[in-house]
């Protein structure tokens, strides 16, 4: 590819937008601006929260009824049951003949989900994704190989691929020749690029190069960013060994955009985008505020969609909140979603990252760990079974789930893929009740 390309294509770009206005430059300006002076954004942060709450009680049903709100905490927590469940009250008068663009969610928590966004909240999400990206160093221009579930819903036409310089692979295309296509293409690919993609794929890449089959030269990845699912360190030392590239997580979802990830910069933190949402970490058990160092559920309010607002969203994922001396409050650890949470047999949380240290024990292709009751829990494993030191494991686990944990194995030929091209790890069939 002639090396002028990627230049032309941000170029173009900027151009463009130029064009209309700069709205997305600006934009860019603000978000860094917010994270980069936390002290001198923060009367404009305030302010971004005041119009957003003035805009939803003057213009939305649902929030209608909290006009004479005194603080953001007299506004409810919400979820996305209570959206859907309420769906056309969240939907802004003002917005209601205005082009919108739909952010939907393939359901793989067990609930399809679709939020409407207005024009400047979709030029803030694309700001979010130029800032966040430009942190590791992955640039307007630059190949990017975006690994997802690529199908009839999203699949790019041509141009767009061409302009917008991505190679997409789908997840569903995990074969050994399909992986050998896609590892040759990145070879052959002597441009600056960035890989954007589910770290249980990765697992899929490495797995293969781990066998010998290919040994190909990587040249020229600056960096590899992980979205969608908890990526293990395991996983991050492999795709650094092989890619020769650092690997950085991002904490995002459909409805609303980047939250929160990694950068060259951070130390392992995840940084929150304070630029564009406002961030609460509540207890699991309560409404407060959860103190530093602790695990907490992670509420957002969405500062920029005004089309359908998002205030105190729940969006069922945990996180280990923490407070610095300067700065803004960061993420040391993210768990991911409160429905597969595994307890111990005494009711306890346990770390999710414990259920990796299997592979110690199995060697197997894949695995999943289900909590199936109370004190009942069993490994799924993709291999045989004269390849797994069951009694090993289960010894080591008790130490985790408890003396009285019933460990049992099941052994598959695939761990299925779910509707979002995503593979999970971690299941919870059985949630604990009060007082259980």
């Amino acid at each position: 590819m002639p090396s002028f390309l990627p230049q032309l294509r941000k170029t173009v770009f900027w151009s463009l937008d130029f064009l209309k206005g700069a709205p997305i430059r600006n934009h860019v300006k603000d978000i860094r601006k917010t994270l980069w002076h936390p002290d001198r954004a923060k009367g404009e942060r305030k302010t971004n929260l005041s119009k957003l709450l003035t805009h939803a009680v003057e213009t939305t049903p649902f929030y209608q009824k909290f006009k004479t709100f005194p603080s953001l905490e007299d506004f409810p927590i919400i979820d996305k049951n209570l959206i859907l469940n309420n769906y056309d009250d969240f939907k802004s008068t003002s917005f209601l003949n205005a082009t919108l663009y739909k952010a939907s969610s393939s359901g793989s928590t067990g609930i399809p989900f679709s939020i409407f966004q207005d024009k400047r909240k979709r030029d803030r999400n694309t700001a979010d994704v130029i800032h966040f990206s430009e942190a590791v160093d992955s640039y307007i221009g630059d190949k990017l190989i975006y690994i997802k579930l690529w199908d009839h819903t999203n699949k790019k036409h041509k141009w767009i691929i061409f302009f917008q310089n991505i190679l997409p692979h789908s997840v569903m295309d995990s074969s050994s020749s399909d992986l050998h296509h896609l590892l040759s293409a990145i070879e052959s690919d002597r441009s600056t690029k960035n890989m954007l993609g589910y770290p249980s794929f990765f697992e899929e890449i490495c797995n293969y190069l781990d066998q010998g089959e290919d040994h190909p030269k990587i040249s020229g990845v600056n960096s590899i960013i992980s979205f969608g699912e908890n990526l293990k360190e395991h996983e991050r030392k492999r795709m650094q060994k092989y890619f020769r590239a650092p690997v950085f997580e991002r904490y995002s979802n459909q409805e609303n955009g980047i939250l929160a990830q990694q950068t060259k910069k951070s130390n392992g933190r995840y940084v929150l985008n304070w630029a564009s949402y406002h961030f609460e970490i509540l207890e699991l058990d309560s409404d407060q505020h959860v103190k530093p160092g602790c695990l907490g559920r992670i509420v957002v309010t969405d500062l920029f969609n005004y089309a359908m607002p998002m205030i105190r969203y729940d969006t069922g994922d945990m996180a280990v909140y923490e407070e610095p001396q300067n700065g803004y409050p960061y993420f040391s650890k993210i768990y991911g979603r409160r429905m597969d949470t595994v307890y111990n047999s005494s009711g306890e949380i346990v770390s999710p990252f414990i259920f990796y240290m299997v592979l110690e024990y199995a060697k197997v292709k894949q695995f999943q760990f289900i909590q199936k009751g109370k004190k009942e829990y069993r490994f799924k494993l993709n291999g045989k079974p004269q390849n797994v030191d069951e009694e090993g494991a289960i010894r080591y686990f008790r130490n985790y789930l408890g003396e009285d944990a019933i460990i049992t194995f099941e052994y598959v030929e695939e761990i299925p893929l779910l509707s979002s091209g995503k593979r999970k790890k971690i299941v919870n069939e059985y949630m604990p009740r009060d007082g259980q």
